[in-house]
């Protein structure tokens, strides 16, 4: 069965690369210049900064390991480095695992006790679909849901946890139906942030060389079903006949093409909202406190449009140059951007005020992350099914709004997809 893959994002090349080793023809068209979508490593100045994810959770054994290995994509891990919360006006240390957070001065005493109750809370029925605040307070408590899980979220998806989906962390549901979120935990194991040599980008440029046949600049414009039950897709001048239609594209994109073919389809993909971010990259003199640091995260109330920021020169030190250490800063998503963040002296007006002894940057640049990160908000289940279900015979639709938002989620959906 042939098969024709629209998207080289890590998600349609990781499909095509699933489809080939099964001994399928599969064909991949990407849009842009260049395969990657969001996920590239450009160069910058001695180093490079990363336009999407800044690693990948790692374990042996895993989907992850699986692919990493089959690719021969080596990866160094930068070890457990210190991670902070803005809150109070000051970085407070989270602790590196979950028995350490009684000692935390992150949350009051009486939420910690209530947290430490979780294995004895019974398990819930998976439907109907529980927001992500609700679930978080019904198994760790509401202190944990409001003096934690707001920063933790901003961070990640860049939007207020009140709004999502417990779907929007696909691990939560997996290992409460263990029994408990701490047996579901203690189950899988503990995962390392991992970073390829070259950078998160080395991960589509390894798969798309092991592909046979992957075209870039070449957007799809229609999809055509045919007679015989094949499928005709049509964009920048060409042709092309395939059993098999995947569209490994953001929900929107999907939707503009399902539209002719698959209205149920076009219409629930189009409902699931998306959010944009801009980042700010910044080199700096290095500071002994953040040597052997993931970064912080500022509690949303108090960070009024600044997220946080990450220390890539510690996750990946090939990204700065020797004697610098190099910032990433989240800026907007869901939570809005005053106008005092629309340009750098107002970005580096609030790292100093929760780094104060940071130097001026030696050198900035900035990065408009448009409708980057899908937002599964409450109902978003209900949306994919809805997608799925109305999706004609042979054609189908791989996404990250459909399985995490994570690499790791994304690698891990697909070896279920696939099977």
């Amino acid at each position: 069965m042939s098969t024709l893959i629209l998207g080289g994002g890590v998600t349609g090349l990781a499909a095509a690369w699933h489809l080939q080793q099964r001994g399928e023809p599969v064909e991949v068209w990407e849009a842009g210049a260049s395969v990657g979508g969001w996920m590239k490593t450009l160069p910058w100045e001695g180093g490079h900064f990363e336009t999407g994810p800044q690693g990948v959770l790692w374990q042996k054994g895993t989907a992850v390991d699986r692919i990493f290995c089959a690719i021969e994509l080596p990866f160094k891990s930068p070890g457990t480095g210190a991670r902070w919360v803005g809150k109070g006006g000051r970085l407070i240390p989270v602790p590196a695992s979950p028995p350490a957070l009684m000692f935390s001065s992150l949350m009051p005493l009486a939420a910690k006790l209530r947290m430490m109750a979780e294995p004895f809370i019974p398990v819930r029925d998976a439907e109907p679909e529980e927001g992500l605040s609700a679930f978080i307070a019904r198994r760790l408590g509401r202190g944990v849901a409001t003096e934690l899980l707001p920063a933790m979220v901003a961070g990640v998806l860049a939007a207020p946890p009140e709004m999502l989906s417990v779907d929007a962390i696909p691990k939560l549901r997996q290992w409460e139906a263990t029994g408990s979120l701490v047996n579901g935990i203690r189950k899988s194991g503990v995962s390392h942030m991992v970073v390829p040599e070259g950078g998160m980008g080395q991960l589509p440029l390894r798969l798309a060389a092991k592909l046979s046949a992957v075209r870039t600049g070449l957007r799809a414009e229609r999809l055509t079903s045919l007679p015989d039950g094949r499928w005709r897709v049509s964009g920048g001048g060409e042709t092309r006949e395939t059993d098999r239609v995947v569209l490994a594209l953001p929900a929107f994109e999907a939707a503009a093409l399902l539209g002719p073919v698959a209205s149920q389809s076009a219409e629930a993909l189009a409902a699931i909202p998306y959010t944009s971010v801009d980042l700010w990259h910044s080199r700096h003199t290095p500071l002994p406190a953040l040597k052997d640091s993931f970064g912080f995260l500022i509690h949303p109330p108090e960070g009024r449009g600044y997220l946080g920021s990450l220390v890539p020169s510690w996750m990946d030190p090939q990204s700065a140059p020797d004697g610098l250490m190099q910032l990433r800063s989240f800026i907007g998503g869901a939570f809005g951007k005053p106008e005092d963040l629309e340009a750098w002296e107002g970005i580096y007006a609030r790292l100093k005020h929760w780094i104060p002894a940071l130097s001026e940057a030696r050198a900035v640049r900035h990065e408009r992350a448009d409708r980057a990160i899908p937002r599964p908000e409450l109902g978003h289940r209900a949306r994919v099914r809805s997608a799925l279900d109305g999706l004609p015979a042979g054609v189908d639709w791989l996404s990250n709004a459909r399985f995490g938002p994570g690499v790791r989620d994304i690698l891990e959906g697909l070896e279920t997809w696939i099977r």
